[in-house]
């Protein structure tokens, strides 16, 4: 008993405490006590204006003691980066607008996909939607660019040639489809001096580049080289990947779905073996990657990576592979 008085005690001297801190004179916080019956520092926050003015405090006062007593929510950061599957909120959305300048009922909108030909150059400063976006991170630059890509129905991020985004030049093009120019001719945007550039989707990291599964050139390798079928493809030479390719995708000789061209693949494909491994299995394709380097059109087995926002998936993952045409990668196989 004598243990949980002066736990008691320590509550009500925290809580006079509390209440001297915010001028509340010694007859007051007594009539809090008797009158109003708190017993602790967290019973104020149960306290409304109306009660402390019946005790004798001025309105003023009592409000701006209710204010102080009012436990604070954390704001919503707009600018965190989200998970795969979160939709940012509404209090997200609205400091977003407040970030960017812009409205956001129009934010809202867009992002609802009720924007229609609604002008959102004179709705938000597409600079500093530009300025922020990154394609490495899932966040509402990523999003809201998205949408803006959804909506135009074109790609819209310029790029230079190393594959760093072109800031200027992308708020540029943007601007100037929201006036109804006409979109660049393959993705390829000159700039005053007439220098081309290319222009990419959103959420494409163009400085982000590896090696396509040979079996299914839209594929990224996993960082150990596995690929489709279990083929561990680190270490192997490029020409018996492109060879591997052009079995797959041109002569048919390898098909991805067969487990026994699979399990020869797995048996045949290790480290120092050269094309003329496939002299016996593919060699319809051999000659086609002769024919490809006599004409310096060889593909390039490379892959992209892209970052869509708020994916939806039945197993998450952060990113997925979205080719593109690297000499031959990316296209229909009739077109080979």
């Amino acid at each position: 008993m004598k243990q949980r008085r002066r736990k008691t005690m320590t509550k009500k001297d925290e809580m006079t405490k509390k209440l001297e801190e915010l001028g509340v004179t010694e007859e007051q916080i007594a009539k809090i006590k008797d009158e109003l019956g708190a017993e602790n520092v967290e019973d104020l926050n149960s306290l409304t204006e109306d009660d402390l003015i019946g005790i004798g405090i001025k309105p003023i006062p009592a409000r701006k003691i209710i204010t102080a007593l009012t436990p604070t929510t954390p704001k919503a950061d707009p600018t965190k980066e989200l998970a795969e599957n979160e939709e940012p909120s509404a209090d997200q959305v609205a400091g977003f607008a407040g970030i960017l300048g812009a409205d956001p009922t129009a934010l809202m909108l867009l992002m609802s996909g009720q924007g229609g030909d609604m002008d959102l150059s004179s709705m938000m400063p597409i600079a500093g939607l530009v300025a922020g976006y990154n394609p490495k991170r899932r966040d509402l630059y990523l999003t809201i660019m998205g949408q803006v890509e959804r909506r135009l129905g074109v790609p819209i991020v310029v790029i230079n040639g190393d594959g760093s985004i072109d800031r200027e030049l992308t708020t540029e093009y943007i601007e100037g489809l929201e006036e109804g120019r006409e979109p660049a001719e393959n993705n390829i945007y000159f700039d005053s001096e007439g220098i081309p550039h290319e222009v990419i989707r959103v959420g494409v990291d163009a400085q982000s580049i590896y090696d396509a599964d040979p079996l299914n050139p839209s594929k990224a390798l996993q960082k150990s080289g596995m690929g489709i079928g279990r083929v561990n493809w680190s270490d192997i030479s490029l020409e018996v990947k492109q060879v591997a390719f052009y079995a797959v995708t041109k002569t048919r000789e390898i098909d991805p779905n067969n487990d026994a061209h699979l399990s020869w693949l797995r048996d045949h494909i290790k480290k120092g073996v050269n094309r003329l491994v496939f002299h016996g299995q593919a060699p319809r394709a051999i000659a086609e990657y002769n024919e490809a380097a006599r004409t310096g059109s060889l593909p390039t087995l490379r892959v992209m990576l892209s970052r869509s926002p708020r994916r939806q998936e039945i197993m998450p993952r952060r990113r997925k592979s979205s080719p593109r045409d690297l000499s031959g990668i990316g296209m229909d196989h009739d077109d080979l």
